[in-house]
């Protein structure tokens, strides 16, 4: 637990605060303009961590703050409400807000593809799902937000994600933490991959990527073209290619994935590959879309449902079960 607010001990800040609300609180709005309008809000603060979450988005991350620097790469089509996705995929691009986490799933992570007669759109449908909230509270000092969010067909799949996202007064860590469960009477495969966006100023010219992988592999050949500098990010160019890159972990892992900036400021990204055991980095040096994604997975691929079939990589998950998921992301340092 933290012992340390704002360079005070923790016990200082409790007896000179008039109200948690100083040092920890949980808001709720509805947006009323732009492409959001109509669209829930929640803002979560602990501390200097200032945090926002889209209900309407499967309670994904939009921007988070910590000490007043922003740490996700926003996408022009700022984050409208996510309609019914295009099977080709445009959809997706289209309403791609960014945000520090976007959720890809629950049955297809990558490009539209085809599998069993079903039509699965890029990146799968959670994104477009609005979470049902049943918990907003800040306690002590620990701030909660809790919602569940089904993605259901009528004689289809019947997939319940819990989320749980969790800040503590003090502290510069953001836990996400998700159950999925099988709701339906068939087995079913699932698909998750946590697309973290990290943005500029922690993404810079020189920010360094250090992952654990034993081996780092490009998705295609404009990802070669980067292959020998994967781990550091390059000034911007236009044009640059979407590069993608496969990071090879080691298994029943707790791991960490760490973004640092020369200056002084880092994010680690920590997980257990026990549960997610895949692992890719996104990445596009360009104006405008100048960002580096770290990726973590539930299935080793970034291909689409068709491919992960073929490759033999889909498990099933059993009427009733679930797979606890998550992953930890902490802020440190700051910018000189």
């Amino acid at each position: 637990m933290a012992t340390e607010l704002f360079g005070r001990p923790i016990e200082h800040a409790r007896e000179r605060r008039g109200s948690l609300a100083q040092t920890a609180a949980v808001e709720s709005s509805i947006m009323t303009d732009g492409p959001s309008a109509g669209m829930r809000r929640i803002r979560m603060t602990a501390g200097d961590v200032d945090l926002e979450l889209l209900p309407d988005r499967g309670l994904d991350l939009g921007q988070v703050r910590v000490g007043g620097v922003p740490l996700a790469w926003l996408s022009p089509t700022g984050f409208p409400r996510a309609g019914v996705h295009d099977a080709d995929g445009s959809g997706f691009t289209r309403a791609f807000g960014g945000g520090l986490l976007t959720t890809c799933g629950l049955q297809n992570v990558g490009p539209a593809a085809e599998d069993g007669g079903e039509q699965h759109p890029m990146h799968g449908r959670y994104t477009s799902l609005p979470a049902t909230v049943v918990r907003t509270e800040a306690a002590g000092d620990e701030v909660v937000v809790e919602a569940v969010v089904r993605e259901a067909a009528v004689f289809g799949v019947d997939l319940e994600l819990r989320r749980r996202v969790t800040l503590v007064t003090g502290e510069r860590i953001i836990r996400v933490e998700d159950v999925l469960t099988n709701r339906g009477a068939d087995a079913v495969e699932p698909m998750v991959l946590y697309h973290l966006n990290f943005g500029w100023p922690l993404v810079d010219e020189g920010t360094r990527l250090r992952t654990p992988a034993t081996a780092v592999r490009p998705r295609d050949e404009q990802a070669a073209v980067g292959a020998d500098t994967w781990d550091t990010f390059p000034a911007p160019s236009h044009p640059y290619p979407e590069q993608v890159f496969a990071h090879e972990l080691p298994a029943d892992e707790c791991v960490a994935v760490e973004v640092v900036n020369p200056r002084g400021l880092s994010v680690a990204v920590r997980f257990d590959t026990a549960q997610l055991p895949g692992l890719f980095q996104w990445r596009v040096a360009q104006p405008g879309q100048f960002v580096l994604g770290v990726e973590p997975a539930l299935v080793p691929t970034i291909l689409g449902r068709a491919a992960a079939r073929e490759q033999g990589l889909l498990r099933p998950l059993a009427p009733g079960a679930a797979l606890t998921l998550g992953v930890e992301i902490e802020a440190s340092g700051s910018l000189s």
